[in-house]
Order: structure tokens, then C-alpha cells, then sequence
């Protein structure tokens, strides 16, 4: 909006009312919510759009960014809905539905955005604006202390936890799912949460905050400034929630993701700080980061410590790195059967690089976490919404993504050992190698045993026979229950796992919704499939 040298104004969707765009230019940024949803603040402007009777004055024109995921079967729904509504009521689009998509390698969202922005300027007839990083620096200044107890700081950084609505929780149960030795290491681990408060729902996740190494901290201080260290004190007033005083240490440790990706915005931040032109260039040329990442698998530490002679005062610095994000974890027990324990299935995440591999800042922590280690997490509501007993499920996962099953067959289990009369649930579960990575195995199997008039149990792994791989979308094509429960039925259909999953799941639904070969039947099948996704009978989590 600051780019456009007419009358402007950034709104949300919520604040404005249709009228006030007729005969303007208007460009919308529009992200998607839950499967597919037009977001909540913005679901009463769709309304009146589509209600709208008369059509838009001449000289009404607009453009359209939407954000979202393509590994979602409505990606771009709402942004989609937003420039078909547009266009019916007359209004002239002047530059192609920009698509951000969370799923592209490089830069996620950000590329789509980068895209869109090389036409959008040139089609609201304005030269494209210089970006100019803008650095908030933080409110904060040095005590004239030489350092705090360890009491004195906790209770520092139990001000930013506070903040952000978390619960520290005792770790009570690990254990590792893969085969000792395996090179991909599934771990399933329990928290107490009943003493603590955090209540949680059927299909929820636990958002972990991460903390970053101690020992890596202090080095990285020690090396990167020889003004400060990781013991200096200074005094924030509000920032990250903190008022009072806090070590520097404390900061980089619990709050900041210095040993995080970084993005070409940092970088161009750190560059206004660089006094040598050629240097300057360099640190702005978007090649420049991303051969750094796939050589070492840069984080931001390693750039400041790269362009040293970039010397960001400490108020800008912290400003400059982003807070540590928390990581969410599908829940894998049911509220009615562990109502005060979630139990998580994780697998750990690591990174590879031409140097090597890198763990990331959750990974690191969680792989060494053991019984009695404390976290500080919080509840999500997950995105999928959990079914009721008398409706037939299909679950589809793969990996770690057979986590929010467990929770829905598990709260099955205790309802049947109650009495409750339940539905069929089939899962249909995928990983490489059966030996090391069949999760769950044990108690997968005595469900299907004790409970086979309801439960059915499909695995599929793809490494054990050489030459011959088998998906899980394999399994799905051919069995009939995808057929009995989905579309006779009208069950739900639940898929988590990798983004590589979604597609080729899709093409075996309707190949097992066909059964004959003819085109009628395919095309009568494709409605099928789609009708379960207009209706919400088909949810997913990817990542």
C-alpha cells in the first residue's frame, strides 16, 4: 500500500464493507484456511460479493495474491472464489491470480509473491518500489550488573513463556519406534499434562517451543562479539514479553532462532550495516544464500559470524532474528482414554548439505530429551476434524503421519470396551522397511485381533523388496473397503503425511471408486472423489 502514490489503505476483508471498492482498484491477499476455507475474516465480504445484485462501476479493477498449499486439493480455493465473484459482478482483473504456495522448496510462499510482484506494479502503472528493510530495533539497555543467579534469570524467561501462553511439562515416557541402529529414528514420547492444566480434544496437537543448545549459544556469542557474551545483562522493557532484566544469553537460548534457515530478509537487513559496496552486493544476490544452504546448510549464525564486518548493534540484532517458531506435533492419544497424558510421534528431522547433515532446532532437542527433561508447549487445534463412532473412516498415513490415526483408533478401542457401538475404521499404513519401521506394530496388531468386527489393518513398505516398490496409494486402488466405506458408506477419508502423498492418493481412490476401466465409470468416480472434498469427507495433514 506505502508503494502506491494515489489514496491507498491496507484493510482487512473483515473492516470493509463491498460498496467501498466499487469504482476503485483493490488488491487482495487472500491465504487459506483449514481444507480449503475462505478465512474467518473474510467469509462475510465473500457473502456479500456473491449477494450482490448489481454490477460494479466502470473503472472498478483488481488483482488477486492467494497463499496456500498445492498439495491440497483446494489450493487457492478462497482466493479462486474471491476473483470469480470479482468478475461476475464486472470488475476488470489487471494482473493474473498470483499463486504463493507453501509447498516450493526454495523460498515457500515467498517465490509465488516474488512473481506476482514483477507484474502487479507495472499493471497499477507504478515503478517498483526499492525494498528498503525495516529494522523495529528492541527497546532495551545495558544494566550495570556484571551478571545474574540462574534463579533470577529463569524467572526472566518464564516472562516470555507467559507470553505466549505455554506450559512447561515433564517428559515421562521415551521410546524409540525404529530398530537401534536405523538411520531414521521414530521416537514416541509421553508428557503429563494434567497437572499442568492443558486440557486437549480429539485430533489436537501440541505445539512444542524448542530451545536452542546452551554450549552452542555461548560459542557462537563468544566468536561473533567480543563486547558481549552470553553473562551480559541488559534490561527489556516489554520485548519478547520480558520487563526487567534478562542475560543475552537467555535470550539467544530460549527465544531467538539464531541457529535457524535464514531468509533473503535477514540478509538484506544485515546488509544496510555492511559499509564495502562489493561485500554489500554479494550479501544481496538471492544465489549467494541458496548455495550457502546447500553447501552447509547456513543458519543465521553462520551469516553473521560469514560478514562479520556487518556489525548490527545489539537493539537491531535481536530485531533482526526471528523468534523461535514452535513445532506442532499430532496427538496420538484420545482425551477419553489419557485425559491426563499426550503421548507424540516424532520422527527426527535432519538436513543434508554438501558438508554434511544438520539437525534441526527441534530435532536437536528432542533427540536427546529423556524421562523427567521438561518442554514448554501448548495445545493447537488440529485441522482435521475428528469423527463421530457411528461413521466409517478410512485413514491413510505414512511415517510419522500415522500419529492423528492412532488417536482416532485408539479412542475407538475405549469406546467399544465400553460398550459403545462403532463403525468401521480401516488403516492403511506406509513406511520403507517393515522390520525397523512398522510403528506401533504390536499394538496395531492386537487391535486387529480383538478387534476385527470394526478395525482393518493395511501396511505397505516400499524398501523391502528390491526393484518391487509398494505404496500405500497402491493398497488403496485394489481393496474394497476404500469402496464400501467411502462411497457407500459415506465414510471419511483421513490422509496425513508427506506432501508427495496427496496426488497420487487421489488417482487410487478414484480407480477404486471406478472398478471398471470405462470412461463413464472414471468420470462418474472423479465426482465421487470430489464430492467428498466439497463436503469435508476428505481432510489431510502435510507437511
Amino acid at each position: 500500500a506505502d508503494a502506491c502514490q494515489l489514496s491507498h489503505g491496507a484493510d482487512a476483508m473483515a473492516d470493509i464493507d463491498v460498496d467501498e471498492i466499487d469504482g476503485t482498484t483493490t488488491i487482495f491477499f487472500v491465504s487459506t484456511a483449514g481444507q480449503g476455507s475462505m478465512p474467518r475474516n473474510g467469509t462475510e465480504f465473500l457473502k456479500q460479493l456473491n449477494a450482490r445484485k448489481d454490477s460494479f462501476a466502470e473503472g472498478t479493477s483488481f488483482s488477486v495474491m492467494g497463499l496456500g498449499d498445492s498439495s491440497y486439493y483446494f489450493f487457492l480455493k478462497a482466493a479462486k472464489d474471491i476473483e470469480e465473484a470479482m468478475l461476475k459482478l464486472g470488475a476488470k482483473c489487471i494482473h493474473p491470480l498470483g499463486e504463493g504456495d507453501d509447498s516450493c522448496a526454495d523460498e515457500g510462499l515467498a517465490e509465488g509473491l516474488h512473481q506476482w510482484q514483477q507484474g502487479i506494479f507495472p499493471a497499477l502503472g507504478l515503478p517498483k518500489p526499492e525494498e528498503v528493510p525495516h529494522i523495529m530495533p528492541v527497546d532495551l539497555l545495558f544494566s550495570k550488573r556484571v551478571a545474574l543467579s540462574e534463579l533470577e534469570d529463569s524467572h526472566a524467561i518464564e516472562q516470555y513463556y507467559e507470553s505466549i501462553d505455554t506450559k512447561e511439562v515433564r517428559i515421562s515416557s521415551v521410546e524409540h519406534l525404529s530398530e537401534d541402529g536405523h538411520n531414521r529414528d521414530f521416537i514416541a514420547f509421553t508428557l503429563q499434562t494434567g497437572s499442568k492444566d492443558l486440557s486437549y480434544e480429539l485430533g489436537d496437537s501440541l505445539e512444542i517451543f524448542p530451545k536452542n543448545k546452551e554450549e552452542d549459544v555461548i560459542n557462537f556469542l563468544q566468536e561473533f562479539s567480543t563486547e558481549w557474551d552470553e553473562r551480559t545483562v541488559i534490561r527489556l522493557s516489554h520485548a519478547f514479553g520480558v520487563h526487567g532484566e534478562i542475560s543475552i544469553g537467555a535470550v539467544f537460548t530460549n527465544v531467538l532462532d539464531i541457529f535457524g534457515k535464514p531468509n533473503m530478509s535477514f540478509l538484506q537487513k544485515l546488509a544496510t550495516f555492511e559499509e564495502d559496496a562489493d561485500k554489500r552486493k554479494v550479501m544481496l544476490d538471492p544465489a549467494n544464500l541458496r548455495q550457502l544452504c546447500l553447501d552447509k546448510c547456513a543458519t543465521y549464525a553462520d551469516l553473521l559470524l560469514l560478514y562479520k564486518s556487518a556489525r548490527p548493534p545489539l537493539a537491531a540484532l535481536l530485531a533482526m532474528i526471528p523468534t523461535i517458531k514452535g513445532r506442532s506435533y499430532s496427538i496420538t492419544t484420545s482425551p477419553s482414554a489419557s485425559p491426563d497424558s499426550v503421548e507424540l510421534c516424532i520422527l527426527i528431522n535432519i538436513f543434508w548439505c554438501k558438508e554434511g547433515i544438520r539437525y534441526g532446532t527441534a530435532s536437536n532437542m528432542l533427540r536427546k530429551l529423556k524421562i523427567g527433561d521438561t518442554v514448554f508447549c501448548r495445545v493447537k487445534p488440529g485441522s482435521m476434524e475428528p469423527p463421530k463412532h457411528d461413521q466409517s473412516v478410512i485413514c491413510v498415513g505414512i511415517g510419522s503421519g500415522v500419529a492423528p490415526h492412532m488417536a482416532l483408533i485408539r479412542d475407538r478401542v475405549f469406546a467399544s470396551t465400553n460398550g459403545v457401538k462403532v463403525s468401521p475404521l480401516s488403516l492403511y499404513f506406509g513406511n520403507r522397511f517393515e522390520a525397523r519401521e512398522f510403528l506401533y506394530r504390536s499394538e496395531l496388531e492386537q487391535i486387529a485381533t480383538e478387534h476385527g468386527d470394526w478395525f482393518t489393518l493395511h501396511t505397505a513398505f516400499s524398501r523391502d523388496v528390491i526393484g518391487k516398490k509398494t505404496y500405500v496409494q497402491d493398497l488403496v486402488a485394489v481393496n474394497n473397503d476404500i469402496r464400501e466405506n467411502l462411497l457407500q458408506r459415506k465414510g471419511l477419508l483421513y490422509v496425513c503425511g508427506n506432501r508427495n502423498l496427496p496426488e497420487p492418493l487421489r488417482k487410487s481412490v478414484v480407480e477404486s471408486f471406478a472398478g471398471k476401466n470405462d470412461e463413464k465409470s472414471r468420470s462418474e468416480a472423479i465426482l465421487a472423489m470430489e464430492e467428498m472434498f466439497t463436503h469435508g469427507r476428505a481432510q489431510q495433514e502435510v507437511w
